[in-house]
């Protein structure tokens, strides 16, 4: 950009110059639909313009800018580091779209919480297009102890070219997802995460019946365990099962070609303010993913502990699919996974739920909304008498899975949702 902007900093740029830019940039359709970004705008360009941006911490931004109590602690809340990101994400887009031109370039360098001020030399000249942005989606790839797997976190980079997004886009993908690849909200996808306990200096410990702290505290397998050990225990929200990291690899690595923002985050992170301003993937079942369980959500079907629940079945529709599980195989078995695209729970923006008991399964209706030969199919399904896909509904399949992988799965039936 050096052929284009000065050499010019906020000292440079007038403060009434400045805030004229910011407020251009807050009324503009990239921030339109995010107001946590319009205030978080606001509250570092007054910080950087009156020199005290140098000085801020993460601590005192969530407290000052998002409202967060004094007990806040920002190794267990990780917002202000997410909520920046995203913001240096917008300004890059918004300066190569909308901003070309612009008599001031706004800027968030990384590692900082200062904005930058530049002024622009050559209005007439566009502003050179930022690079090529990778999205980074961390996921964590992790097997509850008591299915015996091993937990690890990977990192996918996901690169935006012209050839492969030809590639993998087809017409019944882009049906499918024409909601969300016509918001002009951000795109959230996260990742359900059990509750484990962990006992401290020995390790993690997980009971699959208990999922909140009260569950846990009338749980008598980690009341053996406590006694056993004669150890205190702490809540543990650092692992996802194996087909939630594979089945956000698949999203990432189709949706990142054709949406600008896309996040990853975990279920016991994620705020009602980002449920709020963005469309959300959820990843997992409800017992994971425990604002699904808050949210009221008008749906059809459900899942519950043994199988999924027809809470409305049509002619020939079974009440209770059941989930048979292999005797002495835990990753082997006969379950269902249920995919659900509803609105947001404020009535606004896109709910997606890709979920089943098993981790399997979640991994198995990721591969249904992905993979084109599987998408055609269920387009084809999906199709009113008009030739039209539902904007809301909710699919039930069949998956089969040895040594916790889908070799096999199949639509059972749907119903759409009004």
């Amino acid at each position: 950009m050096s052929n284009v902007v000065n050499s010019l900093h906020s000292l440079d740029v007038d403060a009434v110059a400045a805030r004229a830019q910011i407020d251009r940039l807050t009324a503009s359709k990239t921030f339109e639909a995010s107001e946590v970004h319009r205030r978080l705008l606001h509250y570092l360009a007054e910080k950087s313009l009156a020199g005290e941006a140098d000085r801020l911490k993460e601590y005192v931004i969530g407290i000052e800018a998002f409202g967060k109590p004094e007990t806040y602690e920002t190794k267990q809340d990780s917002i202000v580091r997410l909520q920046v990101g995203r913001l240096r994400q917008k300004l890059a887009v918004y300066y190569q779209t909308e901003g070309v031109g612009d008599p001031v370039v706004v800027s968030l360098p990384k590692g900082a919480f200062k904005l930058n001020f530049d002024a622009a030399a050559d209005h007439s000249a566009p502003l050179p297009a930022p690079r090529n942005w990778t999205r980074t989606l961390a996921v964590a790839l992790a097997v509850v102890t008591l299915w015996g797997a091993v937990a690890t976190f990977f990192a996918i980079r996901a690169h935006r070219q012209a050839a492969p997004v030809a590639d993998a886009w087809t017409p019944e993908l882009e049906a499918l997802w024409q909601p969300f690849l016509q918001s002009n909200r951000a795109l959230m996808v996260c990742l359900g995460t059990p509750l484990f306990v962990r006992f401290p200096n020995f390790g993690f410990f997980r009971d699959p019946k208990a999922n909140d702290w009260q569950e846990i505290e009338k749980s008598d397998r980690i009341a053996a365990a406590r006694g056993a050990l004669g150890k205190e225990v702490l809540p543990s929200y650092n692992f996802t099962g194996a087909g939630e990291a594979s089945a956000a690899f698949l999203l990432g690595r189709l949706l990142t070609t054709r949406k600008r923002e896309m996040m990853i985050t975990r279920s016991s992170i994620l705020s009602w303010q980002q449920i709020g301003d963005d469309d959300v993937i959820f990843l997992g079942p409800p017992k994971f993913n425990l604002q699904l369980q808050a949210a009221a959500l008008a749906q059809d079907i459900v899942i519950e502990g043994g199988g999924i629940r027809n809470q409305k079945p049509n002619a020939g529709e079974p009440e209770f699919l059941e989930d048979r599980m292999q005797p002495g195989r835990t990753s082997e078995g006969i379950t269902h996974a249920l995919i659900s695209r509803t609105l947001g729970p404020s009535g606004a923006g896109e709910l997606l739920t890709i979920a089943g008991n098993a981790s399997a399964d979640t991994l198995a209706a990721a591969e249904w909304l992905t993979q084109p030969w599987h998408a055609k199919e269920l387009a084809a399904k999906l199709r009113n008498s008009a030739g039209e896909i539902p904007r809301h509904f909710q699919v039930v399949l069949r998956v089969e899975f040895k040594q916790g992988i889908p070799v096999k799965s199949e639509y059972v039936y749907h119903h759409v949702l009004r």
